[in-house]
């Protein structure tokens, strides 16, 4: 599908009533960052643009993220379509900017081209809060007269550089408008820490101090507070309170109820650090409490209350989760995890799951791709008919896979590891099944493949649930549709040399091959997969495009009142 053009998107945006002033930034201005950020950010012998993060404020369809950095890249954006319209690799951490919270969002760079009815309101919070060596905002020439902005500045110990001037009403851009603009470089870090991966962020000010200081009243002296460790209980809290609002959670819907549940403990937990803060200065010093520790109290706090609902939410998204294999479900994960902490909303909610599945049909594709090459050994190689290349045992030797082109699976499959049995219990994977970690999970992740393709593995036993010893077959099952019965999936053993030795139901092995020929590319269609495999038509043509693609319908399930089942009935 062809992305939308400019003119397009501004037409849909103002029929669905969801224009926010999106001029989008033009490529002369995008590069005036980039050559800015290059001339910051040292990186020995590589260019920062590879590997930085950075934060959109206002990042409409996400063309400037792609453009400043291969690394990560996090947005914040409140129109649905433009997020929908974003690349796969952003990341929605929030939808309303003024309702976010920027100093838990540690980045490299935070870029913003606002709204310019906006644009005092958004400077200013952005530059006040940003947890970022370097801010670029374009805005209008004006932003010279707005002292509070300065007043802004001064408080964290940066200037504002002019690094180009450019004019919406040049034929350059997509969207015209008569606004003049500047591009402001601000840095925020010393120069010192300005090398990309230095293990300190190196900020002149803490954003959260400052943040803290503007919100609570500083009665008390401050004192060091060095060993601050407060026992945390909020994610037991937590589910806590979704257990005992189960109504609620019935009712309107998981993330309408977290929703509701976050903003009610947020508000008490402020209130309490307000009230705290507004006893008699003598009192609190008698009490041995200061603005140091009530701050750094309250950052854990805020922080452990965010994680504690996005993991709650995660919790219940098993049923798409379980459809990954080991290592891209860490992956997805490590990645919704890491880098920053998002503020907790329905809004961010939904955006945040729209990435999710977005990532999830990409994964699901690379990880059938990745298991059938994870399989591929001289053994179990059956060569399509047109591949007329001859393959000798020496082109296998030391672990070794030759370029082959056009092949698929033999239904028999020997697998060589490191190790199957666990044969000590002094070895490094002993398990209590008796099979090696590695080779538990390369077989739970044939059942999940196998899952994505029509194969209900749904419920049943996993490696680890069944007893292994050498020479031992072991069945894997699933629920065969059109029987309603259970049928074997694929037969199991495992040896102590380390193999482990398949027999794939037929007709798995067949829907298997057929959907990796199509991913790489060698398959057109079903006729092709018959002439090629001896694949029966009406095999290939139920297996023909197959994979698992996860659809919006998804977040929606999410959004009101649904039970495990309808997800995975959508799954």
């Amino acid at each position: 599908m062809q992305p939308m053009s400019a003119n397009q998107m501004v037409r849909n945006l103002k029929n669905q009533d969801q224009d926010f002033e999106w001029y989008p930034t033009t490529d002369a201005m995008i590069e005036c960052v980039k050559t800015d950020i290059r001339a910051k950010l040292k990186l020995f012998r590589d260019d920062p643009v590879n590997t930085i993060s950075v934060l959109d404020c206002g990042a409409g369809d996400g063309r400037v993220l792609q453009a400043l950095t291969n690394g990560d890249r996090f947005a914040i954006e409140k129109s649905q379509l433009l997020v929908e319209a974003q690349d796969a690799s952003v990341i929605t951490v929030g939808t309303d900017l003024m309702q976010q919270a920027l100093i838990d969002k540690r980045v490299d760079v935070i870029f913003s081209n606002p709204p310019y009815s906006e644009f005092s309101a958004w400077t200013r919070k952005i530059v006040s809060e940003a947890n970022a060596k370097l801010v670029y905002l374009v805005i209008p020439d004006r932003w010279v007269k707005d002292a509070g902005f300065a007043e802004i500045l001064k408080s964290r110990k940066a200037n504002a550089k002019v690094i180009g001037s450019f004019d919406f009403g040049s034929p350059d851009a997509e969207r015209r408008a008569r606004a003049r603009v500047n591009i402001l470089s601000i840095q925020l870090a010393h120069e010192g820490s300005m090398y990309h991966n230095s293990r300190s962020h190196g900020l002149k000010t803490d954003p959260f101090d400052q943040w803290f200081n503007d919100n609570f009243a500083p009665n008390a002296n401050r004192t060091s507070f060095d060993n601050l460790n407060p026992a945390d209980a909020i994610k037991n809290q937590v589910k806590e309170r979704v257990k005992h609002g189960q109504e609620l959670v019935t009712s309107n819907g998981l993330v309408q109820a977290l929703e509701q549940f976050y903003h009610e403990d947020l508000e008490q937990l402020l209130g309490d650090y307000q009230r705290i803060c507004a006893l008699d200065s003598v009192m609190l010093y008698e009490m041995g409490v200061n603005t140091e520790s009530l701050a750094k109290a309250l950052k854990l706090k805020i922080t452990g209350l965010k994680d504690a609902y996005w993991q709650e939410l995660f919790s219940h998204l098993g049923t798409v989760t379980s459809r990954l294999t080991r290592n891209t479900r860490k992956t997805m994960l490590d990645k919704l995890n890491d880098s920053t902490h998002i503020d907790f909303s329905a809004a961010n909610a939904h955006a945040l799951l729209s990435w999710v599945i977005k990532n999830c049909n990409n994964y699901f594709d690379a990880q059938l791709i990745a298991l059938v090459k994870q399989m591929t050994h001289q053994a179990n190689v059956i060569k399509y008919k047109s591949n007329e290349r001859v393959f000798s045992a020496e082109d296998w030797r030391y672990g070794r896979k030759p370029e082959i082109e056009r092949y698929g699976l033999d239904y028999r499959i020997v697998l060589e590891l490191y190790q199957a049995i666990c044969v000590s219990e002094f070895s490094f994977e002993h398990t209590k099944s008796g099979l090696g970690d590695y080779a538990a999970s390369l077989l739970d992740d044939i059942a999940t493949v196998a899952n994505n393709i029509g194969f209900d593995t749904t419920g049943q036993k996993k490696a680890h649930d069944f007893e292994w010893t050498t020479g031992k077959k072991v069945n894997f099952m699933f629920l065969d549709h059109r029987t309603g019965q259970e049928a074997v999936l694929f037969e199991a053993k495992a040896f102590k040399k380390g193999t482990v030795h398949l027999k794939m139901n037929q007709r798995f092995a067949c829907k298997l091959n057929t959907e990796f020929g199509r991913l790489m590319g060698w398959l057109r269609n079903a006729e092709h997969a018959n002439k090629e495999m001896d694949i029966p038509l009406d095999v290939a043509n139920e297996a023909f495009g197959s994979n698992l693609q996860l659809t919006a319908k998804h977040v929606a399930l999410l959004a009101g009142p649904e039970t495990n089942e309808e997800l995975r009935e959508a799954a």
